[in-house]
Formats: C-alpha cells, structure tokens, sequence
C-alpha cells in the first residue's frame, strides 16, 4: 500500500512551494499517494494536480482551523478514510531521496517528528498547558510528522489544545510577543508528548543532517554536514525553515537586507527548488539571485545546493563558536568572582 502523504497551503504567495514540494517527492519516490488541500487552488495548481496520477487535490477546507493548525484535522481525515499510516510533510521541504525507506529505520508504532536545527533542547511545555510533567522530551520540528491508528487518541487531543481559547487569543498576536508554548502548534503537541497523558506513547525523530537540512538561514545546514553530503549525496528532505523566500525582507539596516538577501540566493531550498522550477517551465522572483556576491557563488558552485553557502555557514559556525567561548569565559569569570561559602567543620 503507498505511503499516505498529506499537506495543505492558503497562502497565494506559497503556490508554487507548494508544486515544488509535490513535483519533488512523486519525483523521488514512486511508493507514495500525495493528497493536498488547497481552499480555491489557483489554475495552474489544479493543472499540475491533474498532471499526477498519484495526486489527489482537495478543495475542502477543514472546518474552524486554518494555516498549521490544520495538520492534526487532516492527519485524522486520511485515518479515518484507513490508510494505515500517514505523514504530513509541510510545503517548504524539498525532497531528493525516497522517503519510505526512511521510515522503515524506525520502529513502525513510533510517532515521528523532525530534529531542530540547533539540536537537542528540553523545554518543559506540559505544565504550562497544566499537564503533568512525565518525559523529558526534546524540541522537535513538526514539519515532518508520521502518525499511525494508533496514534489517534493524541491527534484527536492535539486538535482540542488548538481549539483551547488561550491558544486561539494568542495566535491574534505577532509571534514575537507569544508565550512559548503557544507560539505556534508544535507546542500543544509536544506538551502532550512530555505529559502522563501521552508518556508511554513512543516517539522518535529523523536526525537534522543526515536526513533533513533544516535551513534556518546559514545555521541549520551545518558545514561539516555540507561537506560530508558531497560524498554522501544530498539529505533527502531539504526544509526551508524560518523566513520564507518569498516573503518580504524586514531588516534594520542596509547591511542586514544585503546578509539576508545573500543567505535567500544560497539558501539550499532556494536552489534545490530552483531546479525543479526550471524543469516545470515555472518562474517565480524568489527563486532569482538578488545580489551580486550570492550569482557569483551560484555560479562558482554549479548551484550546488550545499556548496553555494558554504561559505556563509563557515563563518556563521565560526561566529557561534566564538559567541559561545565568550559567554563560557564570562560565566567563569564571575564563578572565580563570586565569593563562596564556607565549608562548615
């Protein structure tokens, strides 16, 4: 039976992330069934929907939930039409390798997430949501989730947190000024996961690097992973997280918009997306390089998806190392500086 994939997008500007990601994973594995939502998908959506045999293109919104909150609705919908096992794969992932076999490495009643791009970090969510604080689970990235029947109970409790009124009032405000864990709809569920509730449900995630390029701008896609994948090949899943390409730049300074303009045309989703654009005839303004240094390196690099920006990430590696070394010696200093007590006799 093929693998059961869905996604959705609402975003007008996103439409062709959207074909990107469906172009690149019927491309790379012949093993899975994409169904996509899409509220009043654009003609050439439709067009290149009809183009797929194993694509089906829904135009029925779920109800009451819109943008991420729809994951955990149609993750239920494809359980309750029987497929065995689904996964949700978000529009800005580009997909290089097959992603069955992927999961096969797991065990099969796991519920799989993504790594975070800067690694493993426990964050206890549960009590804030006042849930009991039971397993110590990492933050994850739900850009990419795997859910099987069994794992109903928790979608169906991930939907009643993201109908909660705290949740709902909270997202009404900018990003920035939201409590963590209701910042966006990765939270709920990572609460349940770290609760008693759900404590005993296994979890697992695929490893940032190795299995996915979390493109946080030069961060995620670290160098050495950069350059083991010259030998290795590409990781089969490449996630433009964060700022998308084709939003608009806030930046404070003219210096800022050029170092975020120059990581978008090295960015490896950019690149990766640029090439499936290319072979779909598909022009979008984002996918264009918008400064002179990030041409040069595309052309420099063939675009490679993961030489192009080596550069930028060597020196933001560095930068974070350096950053890191000065808070370790700050800490210390003031450890020596710090008067201790007196061990008692």
């Amino acid at each position: 039976m093929p693998l059961h994939v869905c996604c959705y997008e609402d975003r007008p500007e996103a439409m062709p992330s959207l074909v990107f990601m469906g172009e690149s994973l019927c491309r790379a594995d012949s093993n899975v069934s994409l169904h996509i939502t899409v509220p009043d998908a654009p003609d050439f959506v439709v067009r290149w929907a009809k183009t797929q045999s194993r694509v089906l293109l829904s135009t029925r919104k779920p109800d009451g939930v819109s943008g991420w909150d729809v994951k955990p609705s149609l993750l239920l919908r494809e359980l309750d039409a029987g497929a065995p096992e689904v996964l949700w794969l978000d529009d800005d992932i580009i997909v290089t390798r097959a992603i069955s076999p992927i999961l096969e490495e797991f065990a099969p009643d796991a519920l799989l997430l993504a790594e975070e791009w800067h690694g493993r970090m426990i964050v206890p969510a549960a009590p804030d949501w006042g849930l009991s604080y039971e397993r110590p689970l990492q933050v994850v990235n739900n850009c990419f989730i795997r859910v099987t029947q069994s794992h109903r109970p928790v979608v169906n409790r991930w939907i009643e947190l993201l109908r909660d009124p705290r949740y709902r009032q909270a997202q009404t405000a900018p990003l920035e000024r939201r409590p963590t864990h209701l910042q966006h709809d990765g939270w709920p569920l990572i609460a349940l996961l770290q609760s008693g509730e759900f404590s005993d449900t296994p979890v697992d995630w695929i490893r940032a690097g190795r299995q996915i390029a979390q493109c946080a701008g030069s961060s995620g896609y670290r160098p050495v992973n950069r350059l083991l994948d010259l030998f290795r090949g590409l990781p089969p899943l490449i996630h433009g997280l964060g700022r998308k390409p084709w939003g608009p730049v806030a930046a404070a300074s003219p210096s800022q918009r050029f170092l975020l303009n120059l990581a978008t045309d090295v960015s490896p989703y950019v690149l990766t997306s640029k090439k499936i654009a290319d072979d779909l005839d598909v022009h979008a303004d984002w996918l264009k390089p918008r400064t002179a240094a990030g041409s040069l390196l595309r052309q420099a690099t063939g675009s490679h998806p993961g030489l192009a920006g080596l550069p930028l990430a060597i020196l933001h590696s560095t930068h974070m190392l350096i950053g890191k070394a000065a808070r370790s010696g700050k800490k210390d200093a003031v450890d020596i500086a710090t008067p201790q007590p007196s061990t008692p006799r």
